[in-house]
């Protein structure tokens, strides 16, 4: 019907993103307006009272005094279970006898692995005549390891749901969404990102398959274009912070590699400034050691550089975290985790210089030397990029600038002696000094 060719013709990329911004800006409206409706069912949820435990006719009956709209009660339930459902920790570690994980015993005894809560939230919202579909399938979760891949012979090892509201798939998990694993301890802490997910998002650390069946499985991730096993085995493992701050990694999008004495990965953000760190732990057998001093975290141009510099050969899990350069008060989240192994290395002995807490450090990268373990009594050249900065010096003595960047011979003391390189700032007729990094002589 109608004129036209046969063929369609494509949008200019110019409109394509103007309407993916349109898009993005209507989901942000529609999200901030959920929110606010959902702080009073919200608190209803947590009211409920301990005697509903033993009902879930009772526990939806009660939810339903407040609202009979699907999206609200759906949130209801997801406070729910996340107030009054504890992760089976113990029991999946054996360390205690496994709770049961039938929706009769979860909910009075408030104990559980994934199964159990996906089963409460399936049973809550058929009751309430949500239409409703407990998935199972594969996750990045507690024990994923990126350097060995997931295949479809593998038992699944996760659970979650999704629920219909008008007329629309929405992707959740309960179980993630009350808490997390730290090491081998369970930490009760509601996360906001896994109720009504954004499918492009929660496929990162979910895979679902069920029945041996891949065709169908796939279309449970909700989207036009599914990833594949392989491809969800690669990428980068993005936590829920990355999305909520707008990180995005550039130059390492898989979540392992291999490295040979140093790597340096960078990221970018869609938001405001950010401050960023890692951490760097080897893995050997079942024991992971925290190894310190061996990453250096810098900010330059609106992309952060991570440099990690691994001590010897062996598996590493690298741990990268973020938070706004405004929340003072805060501490930084992880927005990433990746896997890999080092080759070789070439000085064992090495400790990145250690970063004091200035915001003159924000923008400033540590050309030469990285190694902060200074050669006693010798010459070292010292070069600092800092293109917002006016002076730099180490120890109040001032380095040469040159374009963006600051220069200087320093010759080193016995052993033990502290450098600090400092931006100095000038008022007047008074020069301050506001150390940004520390160095000293081995």
């Amino acid at each position: 019907m109608g004129c036209g060719s046969s063929s369609a013709e494509k949008p200019p990329a110019k409109v394509k993103e103007e309407n993916k911004r349109i898009e993005q800006k209507e989901h942000r409206e529609g999200d901030e307006t959920h929110k606010k409706q959902y702080q009073d069912i919200d608190q209803h949820a947590k009211r409920a009272p301990n005697s509903l435990r033993n009902s879930v006719d009772e526990l939806v009956q009660y939810m339903m005094r407040y609202t009979k709209d699907h999206r609200l009660l759906s949130r209801g339930f997801f406070i729910w279970i996340a107030e009054n459902i504890r992760y089976d920790l113990d029991g999946l570690l054996g360390r205690q006898a496994r709770a049961p994980n039938d929706v009769v015993s979860v909910m009075k005894n408030g104990l559980s692995v994934c199964e159990g809560y996906a089963s409460v939230m399936e049973a809550l919202c058929k009751v309430a005549g949500i239409e409703v579909k407990k998935l199972s399938g594969y996750s990045k979760g507690f024990g994923y390891s990126g350097e060995e891949p997931i295949t479809s012979s593998q038992s699944t090892d996760h659970a979650w749901n999704a629920v219909k509201l008008e007329g629309k798939w929405y992707l959740l998990d309960s179980t993630w969404g009350a808490g997390h694993a730290d090491g081998h301890n369970y930490v009760k802490e509601f996360c906001e990102f896994y109720f009504l997910t954004d499918p492009a998002e929660f496929a990162n650390d979910h895979f679902p398959y069920m029945n041996n069946n891949m065709e169908e499985s796939l279309k449970w991730q909700l989207l036009k274009n599914p990833i594949s096993l392989e491809e969800f085995n690669k990428n980068v493992h993005l936590k829920s912070h990355a999305f909520s701050l707008g990180v995005v990694p550039i130059s390492h999008k898989k979540g392992f590699f291999e490295v040979s004495d140093e790597a340096e990965l960078t990221f970018k953000w869609k938001k405001e400034p950010l401050q960023f760190s890692a951490d760097l732990r080897h893995i050997e057998g079942n024991m992971i050691r925290t190894i310190r001093d061996k990453t250096l975290a810098s900010i330059v141009n609106g992309v952060c550089t991570i440099t990690i510099h691994p001590p010897q050969t062996g598996k590493y899990e690298l741990n990268i975290f973020a938070k706004k350069r405004s929340d003072d008060g805060n501490s930084l989240q992880q927005v990433a985790v990746y896997y890999l192994r080092c080759k070789s290395v070439k000085e064992s002995e090495f400790a990145f210089p250690t970063v004091y807490s200035s915001s003159h450090v924000q923008g400033c990268k540590m050309i030469k030397p990285k190694n902060a373990m200074l050669p006693s009594n010798s010459i070292v050249d010292f070069e600092v990029l800092a293109p917002h900065l006016e002076m730099v010096s180490i120890n109040k003595q001032m380095l040469q600038k040159e374009g963006s960047s600051f220069k200087g011979k320093i010759k080193t003391g016995d052993k033990g002696y502290q450098f600090n390189v400092s931006a100095a700032v000038k008022e007047g007729n008074i020069t301050t000094f506001e150390g940004m990094f520390q160095y000293y002589t081995a």
